[in-house]
């Protein structure tokens, strides 16, 4: 008898907080939730615009977001009401049993807020379920999601990397060619030779030490430029290939011509 009467006590007192339970609980949702990035001074300014509706007729008395790493001069409107906050690693608490808002009441809200200019990549988490969600940076969407359900995370990356067009380099080997031309013409006058230029050049040491350096240089530079992803793999391989071809060609005319000397 007394297990009986132990059970029907356990579930009235289920049922009487099953509307607790039901009211602070994720029962509340995010309707539509529009996030705007835009460059501001060499700065990241970012404006979330949310609307927010649960069930419950119970009342507000926190209401939770989340905010990337280093965000700056955050600042959240519930309703156009300033919200204060307490801070717990990304997610920003706010108190709002002042405002006695009802759950099952549409609630907008405004949170705006900075992010240092070398920020690569926008982090969102996402605290309640979500209907609707969209990403523009600089009046471009980039990102956007429907149903989306609590916890749910990703990452945008802002900036890809720049590839400098194959144009750029053939005008720095226009410029090193020219440079180049320069040095064999002072070099003629210097030695008052009237041979043709392939052959000065050809018989020149110091000529070939010179086309050997640029060119080693010229490597060097594609290969940093290529680890840090400014050029594309194909882009690459072609330039490495022409430059290191030259260079080998180089290298090989001053060894024959070191051992003509010998």
């Amino acid at each position: 008898m007394k297990k009986i009467l132990t059970c029907i006590l356990l579930v009235i007192a289920m049922t009487a907080l099953l509307p607790i339970a039901t009211a602070f609980g994720e029962d509340v949702n995010t309707e539509t939730h529009k996030i705007v990035i835009s460059t501001d001074d060499g700065t990241l300014s970012i404006v979330e615009s949310l609307t927010i509706q649960g069930t419950s007729n119970e009342t507000y008395s926190t209401i939770t977001f989340w905010i990337q790493d280093n965000a700056q001069t955050v600042n959240i409107l519930v309703n156009s009401n300033q919200a204060e906050y307490t801070l717990s690693g990304n997610e920003y608490i706010c108190n709002i049993s002042a405002l006695n808002i009802t759950m099952n009441t549409s609630i907008q809200v405004t949170i705006s807020y900075a992010l240092s200019k070398d920020i690569k990549e926008f982090k969102k988490t996402l605290i309640r379920n979500t209907t609707s969600i969209s990403v523009t940076f600089n009046e471009n969407e980039i990102y956007s999601g429907k149903n989306m359900t609590s916890d749910a995370s990703f990452t945008l990356r802002l900036y890809e990397p720049t590839e400098i067009p194959l144009s750029w380099y053939i005008i720095i080997s226009i410029v090193l060619l020219i440079i180049f031309l320069m040095v064999f013409i002072l070099y003629s006058f210097r030695k008052q030779k009237s041979s043709k230029i392939r052959e000065i050049t050809s018989g020149s040491e110091e000529l070939l030490n010179t086309k050997k350096t640029l060119l080693m240089s010229l490597l060097k530079d594609i290969e940093k430029q290529h680890r840090s992803k400014q050029i594309s793999d194909d882009t690459y391989h072609k330039l490495k290939e022409q430059y290191k071809q030259q260079a080998v060609e180089t290298m090989k005319k001053l060894e024959d011509m070191k051992s003509k000397i010998k």
